[in-house]
C-alpha cells in the first residue's frame, strides 16, 4: 500500500471510504488520516459548488453523500479506537 499516494488522493486507492475502514494493510490512525484527508478534499468540492465554481447537481449530490459516508466511517473508527482503550 503506497501510503503516501492515499493520503494524496484517497479515492485513487479506495473505492468507498467503507474500504479504508475494511482494509488491513493500514492502522487505525493511518485510516484516520486518510479519511480525514478525503473529508477534506469532499469539503473543498462543496465550498467551490456552494460558490458556483462547478455546476453538476449529480456531482453535489454524490459529494454529499460520500462526505456523510466518510464522516460514518471516521466516527466508527473513532469509536473502535476509544472501546480498544477502555479494553486495554
Amino acid at each position: 500500500m503506497d501510503i503516501d499516494r492515499a493520503m494524496k488522493n484517497p479515492a485513487t486507492m479506495f473505492v468507498t471510504p467503507e474500504a479504508v475502514s475494511a482494509s488491513g494493510e493500514l492502522t487505525a490512525e493511518q485510516k484516520r488520516r486518510v479519511l480525514l484527508q478525503w473529508k477534506d478534499q469532499l469539503q473543498q468540492l462543496q465550498t467551490a459548488d456552494d460558490e458556483g465554481m462547478r455546476q453538476n447537481e449529480a456531482a453535489t449530490g454524490t459529494t454529499d453523500d460520500l462526505l456523510g459516508r466518510v464522516t460514518s466511517s471516521l466516527s466508527r473508527i473513532d469509536a473502535d479506537s476509544k472501546r480498544g482503550s477502555i479494553c486495554a
